[in-house]
Order: structure tokens, then C-alpha cells, then sequence
């Protein structure tokens, strides 16, 4: 019997084009975030940030061992 994969980082690094909320200039940039979803991520940074969602990478190893 096949057993299901199993993931070495159940993590993944969220990234946004983010623009501050209390920035009057409204300068975008960039954010990145290693979360467990999306929600998660947009949580963590809605409360300062206005986000627009501009991808989503696998968490490698090494970035699992950094975040610990």
C-alpha cells in the first residue's frame, strides 16, 4: 500500500507588492513572508500594509532551519 507524501516544510514563503497604510508618498515594495497560508501571511501584515498578492514559493530547507 502507497502511504501519502509527506512534506519535509508544510511552510511556504508568501509574496506581496505591499504599500504602507500610513505612508502618504504611497511608495510600493516588496514583502516576503514564510507562513503556513495565505491567510496566515495576510494576517501578519494587514494590520500596516495595503497587499496584492504576487506569488507563492515551496519553503526549501535551508529556510526551514532559519525560521526554527
Amino acid at each position: 500500500m502507497a502511504s501519502a507524501p509527506q512534506f519535509v516544510c508544510p511552510q511556504f514563503t508568501y509574496l506581496f507588492l505591499a504599500v504602507r497604510r500610513a505612508d502618504l508618498c504611497a511608495v510600493p515594495c516588496r514583502l516576503k513572508i514564510t507562513a503556513s497560508s495565505e491567510r496566515y501571511a495576510r494576517r501578519t501584515l494587514a494590520k500596516d500594509f495595503v497587499l496584492a498578492f504576487a506569488g507563492r514559493l515551496p519553503c526549501t530547507l535551508q529556510e526551514a532551519r532559519h525560521e526554527q
